[in-house]
């Protein structure tokens, strides 16, 4: 489905899932704005690709996908909701917004590396099913777009307490892939000593930089 214009209600909890580091229950999100996605809102978010949902016992949890965190880019930029929903109160947010926004892109900080590090929520689950998948979702957090350069240095933190030889060697099984691409940096001079320990031996040479083409 092509973008769709939000409703202010959707708006409102497509930034609040953003705020709550990219995925809430729907009880995290009655608390945490007093609403939940449910309903017509639900079924049009995830219809548009910007929020998958899953049924976890009596409740709904929903996550932001990659095209949810990109669409919050955007709202950094857009317009209050106009009408009764576009009180001043709304207008003044959608000014700090705008304010994150030029704070971002002068400091070259991807909204969800942003997000993340504010929550303090630096590790994803100490032991995920699907490993590929949690690096995967961790270049998606940190990258700003498609086939972006990030380093393994801050890909490994949002991997929580997997053993380095299990994350080495799904990186080596995920190098062979043609949307994954694992490279060395250029610059040797440029890298930390954490740059060196984060990375990754293939065919004996260090690869420091992940790439990921858009899916």
């Amino acid at each position: 489905m092509d973008d769709i214009e939000l409703k202010p209600l959707e708006r409102a909890l497509l930034l609040a899932l953003m705020t709550l580091g990219g995925s809430a229950s729907n009880n995290e999100l009655r608390d945490h704005v007093g609403n939940t996605l449910v309903g017509a809102p639900r079924t049009r978010m995830n219809a548009a690709g910007l929020v998958e949902s899953e049924k976890q016992g009596q409740t709904y949890h929903h996550a932001l996908t990659e095209k949810g965190w990109a669409r919050c880019v955007a709202e950094l930029d857009a317009t209050a909701p106009t009408g009764r929903a576009g009180s001043p109160l709304g207008r003044v947010l959608y000014g700090v917004l705008g304010v994150l926004k030029g704070y971002l892109d002068v400091r070259d900080i991807s909204l969800a590396e942003f997000v993340v590090t504010a929550r303090g929520e630096g590790a994803m689950d100490a032991a995920p099913v699907d490993l590929t998948q949690s690096i995967r979702d961790a270049y998606w957090r940190l990258a700003r777009r498609p086939q972006d350069w990030v380093l393994l240095t801050h890909i490994r933190p949002l991997l929580g307490d997997v053993p380095r030889d299990e994350v080495d060697e799904t990186l080596r099984e995920m190098g062979q892939l043609p949307e994954v691409h694992l490279v060395p940096r250029a610059d040797q001079k440029s890298l930390s000593d954490e740059d060196r320990e984060a990375a990754v031996l293939i065919g004996g040479q260090s690869k420091h930089l992940l790439a990921i083409e858009a899916r």
